[in-house]
């Protein structure tokens, strides 16, 4: 079978049309970045950047440093139901021993918040009003869109930042396609999947990487779900040799699965946090070489979530 028919077949396997594709986000149109914001915004990009990448660091040694002391996270997942109040932290933290005045040190983190956090920092750096305003739209309009790593790149690119389609190894994207629908039962959804459940409903689960319908569309259309894609190249059929030119971005912010799970970077050093582990966790935040496909590369995979295809979003340089 040829590549292509193998692309064809597995794309019909979850077969609506593409115009489905939106059930993700809306588009985020209400937001609008004037020409004079943009321009504000080169002139102070390197500070943007530099400081994010910074916050980035920071936040990583922070965290080593605070587990090392205390056995515990200094940043719990903002999403965990069991430690979502602050007895259930004390709690936990009386379990390991460790001092109980430090709950109130504890700071709640998810991807995309640790993203955001240092994105903030960056802007706020510029000492703008203009710019830190802008930020402040762009951040609401994120969450009123459900707080999407999708939408937060589509904002990040009226900046002029620049979208790069990631797929180290396309040949298995069949492959891929036919094991994650099976790592974890899907909810259902109210548009054809392609798969259902016992009881006949159409499912899914973000785990679910559709990876040759998304290739598909951004070959044929340059549209990665709303995302334009300004490049299908650099990153794509890289398998476990990352390009050189990819290294020279002093920060990024990626998504895979469609904005379910973003994984911010600096130099291609991927440096994630999760908003559902443990609070004796060392892996509530993790860092890695952007390199999913690689031993020791990220964003790290779990047991149920394998991180194999998305988009990237870097900065003007």
């Amino acid at each position: 079978m040829t590549y292509a028919l193998t692309v064809l077949r597995s794309t019909l396997l979850v077969s609506f049309s593409f115009s489905s594709i939106a059930f993700a986000q809306n588009k985020p149109a209400d937001l609008v970045v004037t020409k004079e914001e943009r321009a504000l915004y080169y002139q102070h990009k390197d500070t943007v950047s530099t400081v994010a990448s910074q916050c980035l660091k920071r936040t990583w040694k922070t965290h080593l440093d605070f587990f090392n002391k205390y056995g515990i996270s200094k940043y719990y997942g903002d999403r965990n139901p069991a430690i979502d109040t602050r007895e259930e932290r004390l709690e936990i933290i009386r379990r390991v021993g460790a001092p109980a005045s430090i709950v109130d040190d504890l700071e709640g983190i998810s991807c995309i918040g640790l993203t955001r956090d240092c994105l903030k920092e960056g802007f706020d750096a510029t000492q703008s009003p203009v710019l830190k305003n802008l930020w402040a739209r762009i951040d609401r309009n994120t969450i009123a869109n459900g707080t999407s790593g999708v939408v937060l790149i589509q904002h990040l690119q009226k900046l002029g930042w620049k979208v790069l389609y990631w797929n180290p190894r396309p040949d298995l994207m069949t492959k891929w396609d036919a094991e994650e629908p099976a790592i974890l039962p899907g909810k259902p959804v109210n548009w054809n999947s392609g798969i259902t459940n016992e009881f006949g409903q159409f499912v899914y689960h973000p785990a679910w990487g559709m990876h040759a319908m998304r290739y598909d569309a951004v070959m044929k259309r340059d549209l990665y779900y709303t995302i334009r894609v300004d490049d299908k190249h650099t990153l794509v059929g890289f398998d476990k040799t990352l390009p050189e030119s990819f290294k020279a971005a002093p920060f990024f912010v990626g998504t895979a699965h469609a904005g379910y799970h973003v994984f911010p970077g600096t130099y291609s050093k991927v440096i994630e946090a999760h908003s559902m582990r443990r609070l004796d966790s060392i892996d509530n935040l993790e860092v890695g070489e952007f390199n999913p496909l690689a031993p020791g590369g990220a964003p790290r995979w779990t047991r149920i979530e394998k991180y194999r295809s998305g988009v990237i979003a870097i900065p003007p340089q």
